[in-house]
């Protein structure tokens, strides 16, 4: 499975702009944040859906809801931990 740089800049900005219009920011260390899009795409293609990298798919889309991003758990997160993962 190829991912090219091209795919993951033009995702992450993407999700930057959306981050920032809907009040949140992305991680400020870019290479970390470009890691985890990358496992957003690689995570489209296997399932079809933006599983949340940093969380352990099913597989199954309704099993998975909880953890398609932007998950279920990161508003608590940012409030416990001011950031998620």
């Amino acid at each position: 499975m190829t991912i090219t740089q091209e795919e993951i800049d033009r995702l992450y900005d993407r999700l930057k702009n959306e981050a920032e219009a809907g009040g949140y920011r992305l991680n400020p260390d870019a290479l970390f944040t470009r890691d985890l899009v990358k496992g957003l795409i690689v995570n489209e293609r296997r399932y079809g859906y933006w599983a949340c990298p940093c969380r352990l798919a099913s597989g199954n889309k309704r099993d998975d809801l909880d953890i398609i991003c932007p998950c279920d758990y990161r508003d608590p997160d940012l409030a416990e931990h001011g950031c998620c993962y």
